[in-house]
């Protein structure tokens, strides 16, 4: 590996463009999906698949929102042979209330009435590679060199629970498309009216596909705001309308339909809710736990978060406040709900809408490090996912980890024995069994230790390595505030002294003059 410009970032040799790379991600991609689709189809759908398709059912059969017929008629039965659970509850006023929202089977209600259960698969194998798409030009679009967006990328590909949930009918990878894809747009320089317009659609439809979502739409579509050109309000419209229209609609539709305003009225009706347990005790869950959590099954994920912390720099970096302030935001949003672990699931199942962001960070630190070595402790992180995905394709019913009972997950320890490894899977906390034990705050020491070892290991490599771009580049509104403020700082320093200030200097970009910054080094 070699550098140039003395501490700038690294250049690699790599034969590929953009675009031939992106095709060889690409083809792994769909690949790996659709081989375990291909696997999954020939078993029973478990969890809340076989419920997210009687709603398909309801759709497609019956043109009607009530579930009612679909799970008395039994019409589930060709894909799921026996008697099922109604995932239909009873509200305060009374109203039967679907658990979950009816975005993802609308999304694929064409496709499922084609060819069935293949048909909503399909859709998802599309959206998880969509992902990869939206991954890797995030990655490029934020400096990071084409080398690294490409190791980065195959590496999540493999290794991160965007393989483990491409090959099942849950929702995550359509939010996880929707919110990638709206960072994008607000992080980019010069984003187009309709780019805009297709991420706030995009946000408004969030909450259709799952009530937790809702907090992305929040988030994500002040920034979109934010980012309009402040003096036309025409500029406002593409950000405002197609999320406000969407948001709306919802919240008529949950109003006429179960006499509620809630962006989730399945949860409400099942007794779901904000601060139900302690913070930390969700997120040691949605972390550590051993049968549900996220880098206890995905270990690659951890280096994302010594990233976190090397992405803060003295210039403002608006990609790290858009990102961290995203999904802070969230996990700790997650992490205060009763079914932290989302039901009976695979783990890591509630920060898989998170996972293409945290592609960015775990690039952040291998570009910093520029080291074969972290390079290939990354690769053998990701192939432990790897291997706990892999083995769910060919068990499935394993990968719902309490098949096995609570604090056991068959997936985990079928691995550990087979590789040697003694009862390994016991040092990782159960919090289902202990949901007040200390035990916790040693993962959470060890794990800060981990990425203390991993930030000093950065901290003394080159920061020039990562570019950053001023938050007043992506966001008018801060440009403009600034440049008052030192015109308000001039005229203070001409009464007091009697000196004018020299004038400030103004770029003039393509919209308006708000910005002229240019591009960093190696981006598409």
């Amino acid at each position: 590996m070699s550098t140039t410009h003395g501490n700038a970032e690294p250049e690699l040799r790599f034969p590929f463009s953009d675009r031939r790379l992106l095709a060889v991600l690409v083809t792994l991609a769909t690949a790996l999906f659709t081989f375990a689709t291909r696997l999954r189809l020939n078993e029973k759908p478990w969890g809340d698949e076989p419920h997210y398709l009687i709603m398909s059912i309801a759709l497609s059969k019956y043109h009607t929102f009530d579930l009612t017929q679909a799970y008395e008629n039994r019409d589930y039965w060709d894909f799921y042979p026996e008697n099922i659970d109604k995932h239909v509850f009873r509200n305060a006023d009374g109203a039967m209330v679907p658990l979950h929202n009816f975005g993802g089977p609308l999304v694929w209600a064409l496709p499922f009435d084609w060819w069935g259960r293949a048909g909503a698969a399909a859709v998802i194998v599309l959206a998880s590679v969509l992902n990869v798409i939206n991954m890797y030009w995030l990655l490029r679009e934020l400096g990071i060199v084409k080398a690294y967006a490409g190791v980065v990328t195959a590496l999540f590909i493999v290794g991160t629970p965007l393989y483990m949930y491409s090959s099942m009918q849950f929702i995550e990878p359509l939010g996880a498309l929707l919110v990638v894809f709206a960072v994008r747009v607000v992080l980019h320089p010069e984003p187009s009216w309709a780019r805009v317009a297709v991420a706030s659609a995009g946000l408004g439809y969030l909450p259709w596909i799952h009530g937790r979502f809702i907090v992305f739409t929040v988030i994500l579509g002040v920034l979109l705001v934010a980012r309009a050109d402040h003096r036309s309000w025409r500029a406002y419209l593409p950000a405002v309308v197609p999320m406000a229209v969407l948001v709306l609609a919802l919240e008529l539709f949950n109003f006429i339909s179960y006499d509620t305003l809630s962006p989730a009225p399945g949860n409400s009706a099942y007794g779901d809710g904000l601060f139900q347990i302690p913070p930390y005790t969700g997120l040691a869950g949605l972390l550590f736990d051993r049968q549900y959590g996220l880098l206890s099954h995905f270990p690659l994920l951890a280096v994302a978060v010594p990233g976190m912390v090397l992405a803060f720099r003295r210039r403002v970096l608006p990609s790290h406040v858009v990102i961290l302030g995203t999904v802070v935001v969230y996990v700790l949003t997650v992490s205060t709900f009763k079914t932290w672990w989302a039901g009976w699931s695979p783990p890591g199942r509630l920060l898989v809408v998170l996972t293409p962001l945290f592609a960015y960070y775990v690039a952040v630190v291998l570009q910093r490090l520029h080291s074969w070595i972290a390079v290939t402790v990354a690769a053998l992180a990701a192939l432990g996912g790897f291997l706990v995905s892999v083995t769910g394709d060919y068990y499935t019913v394993a990968r719902f980890a309490t098949s096995a009972g609570v604090g056991k997950d068959p997936v985990l320890e079928g691995l550990t024995e087979r590789l040697h490894l003694g009862n390994l899977t016991h040092l990782l906390p159960s919090v289902r069994e202990t949901p007040d034990s200390g035990f916790y705050l040693l993962w959470y020491g060890e794990f800060l230790i981990f990425v203390a070892i991993v930030w000093l290991a950065g901290h003394f490599r080159p920061a020039d390595r990562i570019p950053t771009r001023p938050a007043s580049a992506l966001f008018p509104v801060v440009g403009a505030l600034r440049r008052r403020l030192r015109r308000s700082s001039s005229a203070e320093s001409v009464v007091v002294t009697g000196v004018r200030a020299p004038p400030v200097p103004q770029s003039h970009g393509q919209h308006g003059g708000r910005r002229s910054t240019p591009p960093p080094p190696d981006t598409p």
